[in-house]
C-alpha cells in the first residue's frame, strides 16, 4: 500500500519548476564557503540549485521522487553537482561530522535538529529557515502549514540550535517578491571548531 503522505508530496511537486530560492539562502550565501552541503526536504531543489551554482556539491534529500526528478533534470541540464536521495527523513540516518553546510528550509521535525547539527564538520554552517506559529493565524490564504507541530514557537529555533554559534538570527514577517508573506524564523549558525 502506498503511503498517503507520499501521494500528497508527489502530487504537490508534479508539473512544477524548481522555483526561486528562499530569500535567506540568497542573502547569506556570500557568508558561506563552498564544500559539501546537505539539504533536507529539498523538494524540487530551488535551494540546492542555488547552492550548486555557488560551487557547493549538494546532497539533496526528499521524500518525493517527483520533486527530486525535477531537481535532477535541472541540475543535469546546468551541469551542477547535485546528488538527489529519496528518503523518509523520519528514518534517514544523517552521517555525523560530514558536511560543510546543512540547509533546512520550510521543514520542521524537531527530533532531527540534533542530527543536523551533528552532521556538521567543525566550523561547518547550518542554515535553518522555517515557519513560525504566527503563520497559523494568517488564515487559509497563507502558504505553509497550520499544524502547530510543524511551526516554531517564538525563539524556539535559538534553543534548538543551542550548541552552535549563532551568526545571524531573525524572526518575523517575510515579504516575498511575488507579494506573498509568511511568518518565519531563520538562523545561520556555525559548529565550533
Amino acid at each position: 500500500m502506498i503511503d498517503p503522505r507520499r501521494l500528497f508530496w508527489e502530487a504537490r511537486h508534479r508539473d512544477l519548476e524548481p522555483g526561486p530560492p528562499e530569500p535567506s539562502v540568497l542573502e547569506w550565501l556570500p557568508l558561506l564557503r563552498p564544500g559539501l552541503a546537505l539539504e533536507v526536504a529539498a523538494g524540487r531543489g530551488r535551494n540546492s540549485l542555488a547552492l550548486a551554482r555557488a560551487g557547493f556539491r549538494v546532497v539533496a534529500v526528499d521524500y518525493s521522487e517527483t520533486g527530486l526528478r525535477i531537481l535532477h533534470s535541472a541540475a543535469q541540464a546546468a551541469g551542477l553537482a547535485v546528488f538527489p536521495v529519496v528518503a523518509d527523513l523520519r528514518r534517514f540516518v544523517v552521517p555525523p561530522a560530514r558536511f560543510d553546510l546543512v540547509v533546512n528550509i520550510s521543514f520542521l521535525e524537531r527530533f532531527l535538529v540534533a542530527s543536523l547539527c551533528a552532521a556538521l564538520k567543525p566550523g561547518g554552517m547550518l542554515l535553518f529557515d522555517t515557519y513560525l506559529i504566527d503563520q497559523a493565524e494568517a488564515g487559509a490564504e497563507a502558504a505553509g502549514p497550520s499544524n502547530p507541530d510543524y511551526l516554531l514557537r517564538r525563539f524556539e529555533l535559538k534553543s534548538l540550535l543551542g550548541g552552535l554559534e549563532l551568526l545571524r538570527y531573525r524572526e518575523g514577517l517575510v515579504n516575498y517578491p511575488n507579494g506573498r508573506q509568511a511568518w518565519r524564523a531563520a538562523a545561520l549558525a556555525r559548529r565550533p571548531g
